[in-house]
Order: structure tokens, then C-alpha cells, then sequence
């Protein structure tokens, strides 16, 4: 039976499946599915849009942690990283405007939305995090006072 389906389907795939379609026909979104029960909460499945805002490629994005620490930089505030962890230790839905990196250190404006997402046992077993470049929106990030690595 080559090419073929052998047993049933797991209900959690086509669940992961239900999810990854619904995101992808948002336009320009770009998202990240998180294992919301696991430590660290990693990537189970970013999609193309990510990879190319970010500059990472899948490989390399499905070895990180939700948190999107390796994105983070010097500019990106303290006070926003604490909100990523207080939605994601306390599995609350939140939206907020972050500065992070790119994989060549190019400064990015992203609107991130952190969503739980519940079981039929309404447990969270997952998190959707979706991201939308407002880099247009905001005021240019390099000044005289950030190229010199001096802070306002």
C-alpha cells in the first residue's frame, strides 16, 4: 500500500492541521504554533511567512522556544519581553507591538498576538503566536543616537 494512509488518523493531527490551514488563509500572516504543554514551550510549526520575516529558516526556528529569544536585541524592551512571559506562563490571550531582529540583526516592528488555543478537555495544549510587520508604521529605528550604541 504505498502512498497511502496505514491506521487512522490521530485526532491531535487533524486538529494541528484545522489550525495551520485556518492561519494560513489570513493575509500577510505570518505565525508560530507552540507546545503550550511542554517547558520552554517549542516550535512545533512556524509557516513560510515567519521564515521570511525573520530571516531563519524552518530548521532553525523549529529548534527555538516560542519565547522568540533569539530574536530579541538590544533595543527590544524589557518591559514587553515580561509581557511574552506573563502570557505564556499564565496562558492568557494578549497583543502588543515588539522590536526584535532579524537573523542579519535588521531591526523589525511586529504587532504579536499570543492566543492560547484549548482542547475538547479545554486544557491548553497550544499557543498561536501571529506576527504583522508595522516596521512602515513606526519611526525610523536608526538615528544618530542608535548607531553609536548610545541610548536617549
Amino acid at each position: 500500500m504505498p502512498g497511502g494512509r496505514r491506521g487512522l488518523v490521530a485526532p491531535q493531527n487533524t486538529f494541528l492541521e484545522n489550525i495551520i490551514r485556518r492561519s494560513n488563509s489570513q493575509p500577510d500572516s505570518s505565525f508560530l504554533l507552540a507546545n503550550a504543554q511542554i517547558v520552554d514551550f517549542p516550535i512545533v510549526y512556524c509557516n513560510e511567512a515567519f521564515c521570511k520575516i525573520s530571516g531563519y529558516n524552518r530548521a532553525e526556528v523549529m529548534q527555538k522556544s516560542c519565547r522568540c529569544g533569539f530574536m530579541y536585541g538590544e533595543l527590544t524592551e524589557k518591559e514587553t519581553v515580561a509581557r511574552v512571559e506573563y502570557a505564556l506562563e499564565h496562558q492568557q490571550h494578549d497583543q502588543f507591538e515588539v522590536l526584535l531582529y532579524k537573523k542579519n540583526k535588521t531591526p523589525l516592528w511586529l504587532l504579536l498576538q499570543v492566543a492560547p488555543i484549548r482542547n475538547e478537555r479545554d486544557l491548553v495544549v497550544l499557543f498561536l503566536l501571529t506576527f504583522r510587520d508595522i516596521t512602515a508604521l513606526k519611526q525610523p529605528i536608526d538615528s544618530e543616537d542608535t548607531k553609536g550604541g548610545k541610548f536617549p
